[in-house]
């Protein structure tokens, strides 16, 4: 039996061990502060930045050089021969490397106008551009026509519908059906580049930056991570090279030649790098027209102090971008060639695009908050 007193002693020990504890406990606490949170950011800045900086500009400039493709068109119709035909492929390719630069900003204006999927789908589909051109009065709007549009078609008209440059003259100047068509396709994507350029930089621009209260489902963060990822796993890697190279041809997985981006100018990899660059110059918070380098998705990235196997996930996401890029110069156009002679080294090209899915779609994702808020069918 223990006396009365001892049990006093005991419970005093017991009180004073659980106090001394209880400190220890708090020290460590602030020894060892907890990891930023993602809500603990100043989102306002990095949209701003995002919107001033690199969005509005960019489609500045891809308005300007639809604005600047129409006038060549009208100029080759005008009198159409070689030299105005090449004019008109060098403008065509300026402004479709322009268009990586805004192709993956799809939300807001361009979502609302399913802006990509109306200015460039591939393979064109030919058969169906020749129907229009003979009915002469086609629905470019009918979703049945987005193939037979756009850059792609562009391309099929100045470069591919006839087998040298010598007869793409001679058939625009029998055929004022084909000239109409190639005025109509231009100027369609002249106004839906006006129109998106025109939605941000007055009413959209204040509601992007505003809409910075969370990461949540709709919020402009989201919105701008998952355009980013989906564009890119979508349209890039499995697009751009996967594709071609066979990767999603079911079992045979045969090369498709004719699924490359620009397949009749035979020219794809500068569009592939230009959009790869976009990505990175957006990452980094760079800015579109200028040298100045703000906020971007890595500084967030810094500021939650997220890592990838032990690096910081933001150095990781760019040394694999640098790591795609050295790979990309190890192939050759044209890559409807490549994927059937270089198959293996295209699709080395494949593997390198892939890691950075992982890093950009989960990592990335995760360290934010963000929810993928897309599908896709790759089971990737």
């Amino acid at each position: 039996m223990i006396k009365k007193g001892t049990n006093i002693f005991f419970l005093v020990l017991i009180a004073a061990t659980v106090v001394i504890m209880q400190g220890c406990k708090d020290k460590n606490k602030d020894a060892t502060p907890s990891t930023p949170s993602a809500d603990s950011y100043d989102r306002t800045a990095l949209l701003t930045n995002y919107a001033n900086g690199y969005i509005i500009p960019a489609y500045k400039n891809y308005k300007v050089q639809c604005d600047s493709l129409k006038l060549v068109v009208d100029s080759f119709n005008a009198a159409p021969n070689t030299t105005t035909l090449q004019n008109l492929k060098l403008q065509w390719e300026k402004t479709l490397l322009v268009w990586q630069d805004v192709a993956f900003l799809e939300f807001g204006p361009a979502a609302n106008l399913a802006l990509r999927a109306q200015t460039n789908v591939y393979p064109v589909d030919t058969t169906q551009v020749k129907a229009n051109i003979a009915d002469g009065n086609a629905n470019l709007q009918l979703s049945s026509n987005f193939d037979a549009k756009g850059f792609q078609a562009v391309d099929y008209l100045i470069s591919g519908i006839k087998s040298n440059s010598a007869s793409i003259v001679t058939y625009y100047t029998d055929s004022v059906k084909v000239s109409n068509y190639l005025t109509t396709v231009v100027t369609e994507l002249q106004n839906n580049a006006a129109t998106v350029y025109s939605e941000w930089n007055t009413t959209y621009v204040t509601n992007f930056i505003n809409n910075s209260a969370s990461n949540a489902q709709g919020s402009a963060v989201s919105n701008v991570v998952n355009a980013l990822n989906k564009h890119y796993e979508t349209y890039i890697r499995k697009g751009k090279i996967g594709l071609p190279a066979g990767v999603f041809n079911g079992f045979s997985q045969v090369a498709m030649p004719d699924h490359v981006e620009a397949y009749y100018y035979m020219q794809s990899l500068p569009f592939t790098n230009r959009s790869v660059n976009a990505i990175e110059k957006f990452i980094k918070g760079e800015a579109y027209a200028a040298t100045t380098n703000g906020v971007g998705l890595d500084d967030y990235l810094a500021h939650v102090q997220a890592t990838s196997s032990g690096v910081a996930l933001e150095t990781a996401i760019l040394n694999q971008i640098d790591a795609i890029q050295l790979k990309l110069g190890t192939i050759n156009d044209p890559l409807s060639n490549e994927v059937s002679t270089n198959n293996q080294g295209v699709r080395d090209v494949y593997q390198e695009l892939q890691k950075l899915v992982g890093k950009l779609k989960i990592e990335m994702t995760d360290a934010l908050d963000v929810m993928i808020t897309y599908q896709d069918s790759d089971g990737d």
